[in-house]
C-alpha cells in the first residue's frame, strides 16, 4: 500500500518535470499519438520503492533489515539500478547507441553479480537434481540479467503494456515466495508490484507518461536479479523453469524479435527498429489499444499460472509444461502471421521517422501510436 500510495504521488511530479524539461514522447511518421505526452516514468518508479522500503524502515518494520540478513545487498543492488536508469533517462533525452547501451547493461549486470546476485548452480526441473554452473554461472547470469532488461523495452510499444507484465510478474514472484517460505523475496516482490500499480493509474490507455527508457529498462533490470534471488533453493540453486516462465512474454517477444530480424531480414536488422512486434500484429488484427494490451495480459496470468505450478512439480509434469508452451507459442505466433525462419530479401517495416531508429529496441521511442 506504501509503495502504490508513493506512486500515486510521485508520478505526477516527475511528469510535470518532464514537461519543464520537455523530456516527451512527440509521435510522428506513421504514429498516431496525443500530443506531447511525457517520459522518464522509471524516475518515479524508483523513487516510489525506494521511498516504501526506507518508510518501513523508519517506521521500526524492520524490512531493510530482513533484506540484508537474507542475503540481499541493496547498496549493490541500487548501483546496478541507478546505471540502467541513467542509461534510459539519457537515452530518452539525447539517445544513446546500441553498443553503448548494450556496454551499460553488462556493466549494471556485472554489478549484480558482484553483489551476490547470480546463478551458481540451476536446479533441473525434470529430476530434482542440482546441476553446478561454474564457471558458466557468471556468464549465465550476465545474459540472464541483459537479456531480461532488453525484453521490457521490447515490449514497451503500448500504453501500459511493459508496467502491467511487470506486475504480473511481480504478483507471481511474490506468491512462489510465499510458498516456497522466503518473506525477504515476498518483500520485494510485494514493494516492485505496489508501485507498478500506482504508476499503471497513469500509464494505462490513455497513458499521461510512460515509462520511457528510463522505466523500462529499470523494470527489466529489477525484475531480472528479483527472479533469481526470489527462487533460490539453497544458497545458489535457482529453479530455472519457474523464472522463464514468470517473464513468459517478454522472452518469447525477445526472442520472436531476434528470429524475425535476423532470420528474414539479415543480421544487420537485429538492432533496427520496426513495426511487427507481437503488441504491433495484434493491432493489425483491428483491436484496440486496451483490448491488445489485457489480451497480452491474460498471456502473462497464463505464464504465471504456469510458473507457479511448475515449482511443486518436476519430471514428466513440467516436461509437459514446456511441451505445452512451445507448442502454444508456435501456433500464436504463426496465427500472428509470424513467419520466423523465411529468408526474405525486404527490408522490415520500419516506425516513422525517429532519431533513435537503430537502437534495439522498439520501447517508448519507437512506439507505435494507435
Amino acid at each position: 500500500m506504501t509503495a502504490a500510495a508513493l506512486a500515486v504521488l510521485v508520478t505526477p511530479a516527475v511528469r510535470a518535470a518532464a514537461l519543464q524539461f520537455d523530456v516527451v514522447d512527440r509521435g510522428g511518421g506513421g504514429r498516431v499519438q496525443r500530443g506531447r505526452v511525457p517520459r522518464l516514468g522509471g524516475i518515479a518508479l524508483l523513487i516510489a520503492g525506494a521511498g516504501a522500503l526506507a518508510a518501513a524502515q523508519v517506521l521500526g518494520i524492520g524490512v531493510v533489515d530482513l533484506l540484508e540478513s537474507s542475503g540481499w545487498r541493496l547498496r549493490w543492488l541500487g548501483a546496478g539500478a541507478l546505471v540502467v536508469l541513467l542509461l534510459g533517462a539519457v537515452d530518452d533525452v539525447r539517445g544513446v547507441r546500441p553498443v553503448t547501451k548494450l556496454a551499460m547493461q553488462t556493466l549494471a549486470a556485472l554489478i549484480a553479480l558482484r553483489g551476490g546476485y547470480g546463478f551458481g548452480a540451476v536446479t533441473n526441473p525434470f529430476t530434482g537434481g542440482i546441476i553446478a554452473l561454474e564457471p558458466f554461472g557468471g556468464v549465465l547470469t550476465v545474459l540472464w540479467i541483459v537479456g531480461i532488461t532488453n525484453a521490457f523495452n521490447l515490449i514497451d510499444g503500448l500504453d501500459g503494456l511493459a508496467a502491467g507484465t511487470g506486475l504480473i510478474a511481480s504478483i507471481t514472484l511474490f506468491l512462489v515466495a510465499l510458498a516456497e517460505a522466503r518473506p525477504d523475496a515476498a518483500v520485494m516482490a510485494a514493494t516492485l508490484a505496489g508501485v507498478l500499480t500506482g504508476f499503471l493509474r497513469f500509464n494505462f490507455n490513455p497513458a499521461s507518461i510512460f515509462l520511457g527508457d528510463a522505466g523500462s529498462l529499470l523494470l527489466g533490470y529489477l525484475l531480472s536479479v528479483l527472479s533469481i534471488q526470489s527462487l533460490q533453493k539453497g544458497p545458489t540453486a535457482v529453479v530455472i523453469l519457474v523464472p522463464v516462465l514468470t517473464l513468459g512474454l517478454p522472452i518469447l517477444e525477445a526472442a520472436a524479435t531476434i528470429a524475425r530480424r535476423a532470420f528474414v531480414a539479415g543480421i544487420a536488422s537485429v538492432f533496427q527498429a520496426d513495426r511487427a512486434h507481437i503488441h504491433h500484429r495484434l493491432l493489425d488484427l483491428g483491436m484496440t489499444q486496451r483490448r491488445a494490451v489485457l489480451v497480452l495480459y491474460g498471456v502473462c496470468a497464463a505464464f504465471g499460472a504456469l510458473a507457479f505450478l511448475a515449482v511443486s512439480m518436476n519430471g514428466i509434469g513440467n516436461a509437459a509444461i514446456v511441451g505445452g508452451v512451445a507448442a502454444a507459442a508456435y501456433l500464436g505466433l504463426r496465427r500472428l502471421g509470424y513467419q520466423l525462419f523465411q529468408k526474405s530479401h525486404g527490408r522490415p517495416a520500419r516506425y516513422g521517422s525517429q532519431s533513435k531508429s537503430a537502437q534495439f529496441s522498439g520501447s517508448a521511442s519507437g512506439r507505435s501510436r494507435l
